[in-house]
C-alpha cells in the first residue's frame, strides 16, 4: 500500500520526565508529520512518538494526509509547518515539532 504524508495537530499533556517540560506548563500544542499507509498507521506512529517524548495526547485538532490539510494555509505557524513537512519528505522519518506550551501561548492552564 502506498504511504501518504500525514499531519497531526494536537494538544498533549506533559508527563513527568518529559524533555518538553520547559516552563512548567501542563499542556503543549504541536504538529507531527510522517508517512503512513493509513489513519491507523499514523495513529500508531503518533502514539509511539508521544510515549518516547513522555506526552499524552489529549486532543487531536486535525489528522489527515497533508494534501487535505487546508487549515495549514491559515495557521500562524504556516512557515514552520511547511518546513517540518519538507524535513520529513527528505528524512522519511516521523517527526514531531513546533511545540508551543500553554504558558507561551498565554493560557494559564
Amino acid at each position: 500500500m502506498e504511504k501518504l504524508l500525514w499531519i497531526v495537530s494536537l494538544k498533549a499533556r506533559v508527563l513527568p520526565g518529559s524533555p518538553l517540560a520547559m516552563d512548567g506548563s501542563e499542556f503543549m500544542y504541536g504538529e507531527c508529520v510522517g508517512f503512513a499507509s493509513s489513519l491507523e498507521d499514523m495513529e500508531q506512529q503518533l502514539q509511539e512518538d508521544m510515549d518516547d517524548a513522555k506526552l499524552e495526547v489529549i486532543e487531536r485538532f486535525f489528522i489527515s494526509p497533508v494534501t487535505e490539510a487546508k487549515w495549514i494555509a491559515d495557521s500562524e505557524y504556516k512557515n514552520s509547518i511547511l518546513d517540518l513537512i519538507e524535513e520529513v519528505k527528505i528524512t522519511r522519518s516521523f517527526t514531531s515539532g513546533i511545540f508551543r506550551s500553554s504558558q507561551y501561548l498565554g493560557m494559564n492552564i
